[in-house]
């Protein structure tokens, strides 16, 4: 409790289009950016078309969230990677240290 969350990555093949609803309606009430990066990589293009669709995307925009391409991203480790000595929050299975 009370530990800052400095980056929060949602995506990997692991997550559902649900879970980018539900992010969506959440920030939807937040006036202006969020304190804290945030990373969102569905899992597929049909999923960001979707979501388009609906207006999250709109939302994720305003909020000031990192929009990857749909896939791995943070998740393979291998593209982009969150701030040395951040504390992250992820909805990846594959949290091994420095794996982000």
């Amino acid at each position: 409790a009370g530990e800052k969350i400095d980056e929060v990555f949602i995506g990997s093949c692991m997550t559902n289009i649900g879970h980018f609803r539900a992010a969506g309606k959440l920030l939807d009430k937040v006036k202006g950016g969020i304190p804290t990066r945030l990373w969102l990589a569905p899992p597929t293009k049909m999923d960001v078309h979707q979501l388009t669709e609906e207006g999250y995307y709109g939302i994720f925009g305003r909020s000031g969230a990192r929009l990857e391409m749909p896939g791995c991203s943070l998740c393979m480790g291998n593209q982009a990677r969150v701030q040395t000595g951040s504390t992250v929050v992820s909805t990846s299975t594959r949290n091994f240290p420095n794996r982000l």
